[in-house]
């Protein structure tokens, strides 16, 4: 998707309501990852960081199963089953147990402003475990 001031740099005779629609579309991504925060914040007044977040998964998970299913099916699925519980344990689980547990002590917009930053804070710090040889 492109962002909407760079619509008229890829298509100059690009239509109004083609723009239109790209607008509507980063507004609605905008508002459903920020909200994500503040939803989080008014969850822990009753449930705990591990509930919203096992919660959050689940959910993902329901809504995402039918795509999975329709996946294997069609193609023969070949990979080691444990690496792929790691990966989602250390890239879905655990993020999604620990944002609600920062909430317990940041604002919302904090939360939201580091989760902004993790790709210049991965950028910054896989050299450091390639150039100290944890990787290799």
């Amino acid at each position: 998707m492109a962002f909407p001031f760079m619509l008229h740099k890829m298509n100059p005779l690009a239509g109004r309501s083609k723009r239109l629609q790209v607008w509507v579309l980063f507004i609605a991504a905008v508002s459903i990852w920020g909200s994500s925060f503040i939803l989080m914040k008014k969850a822990l007044l009753v449930y705990s960081p591990i509930q919203i977040g096992t919660l959050r998964m689940f959910i993902a998970g329901l809504v995402l199963s039918p795509f999975a299913i329709s996946y294997l099916r069609r193609n023969r699925f070949r990979y080691p089953w444990v690496l792929l519980l790691i990966a989602c344990i250390t890239g879905n689980l655990l993020p999604a147990i620990l944002f609600p547990w920062a909430q317990t002590r940041l604002e919302s917009a904090v939360t939201g402003a580091l989760n902004a930053l993790t790709p210049l804070f991965t950028m910054l710090g896989v050299p450091c475990f390639f150039a100290h040889g944890l990787l290799h």
